[in-house]
């Protein structure tokens, strides 16, 4: 995310078209943006996977609007950066 001091979670799917479409889900119905990134290597256990960039405090209003929309997705995690390195932690 580009707003410093937003703690950010991934939501990972396992397709472009899917991470799209939940992208624009949740800016519409929550107003905070939502960005497209190759899953990282870090957590990606193989295959093609792209995740959604999202502020980790709108966690439980984006697992309804997953439900409402029926929206498939992998896993969530929360995103760090501790001394310039990116940490990850499932918090599904």
């Amino acid at each position: 995310m580009s707003v410093r001091g937003v703690k950010t979670m991934l939501i990972t799917v396992g397709s472009i078209t899917t991470a799209s479409r939940l992208s624009r889900i949740l800016e519409i119905n929550t107003g905070q943006p939502a960005e497209v990134v190759h899953t990282p290597a870090a957590i990606n256990k193989g295959g093609c996977s792209y995740s959604v960039r999202f502020p980790e405090q709108y966690i439980d209003r984006a697992r309804e609007l997953m439900r409402e929309y029926r929206v498939p997705v992998r896993k969530f995690y929360s995103e760090n950066t501790t001394e310039g390195k990116r940490e990850y932690h499932d918090i599904s």
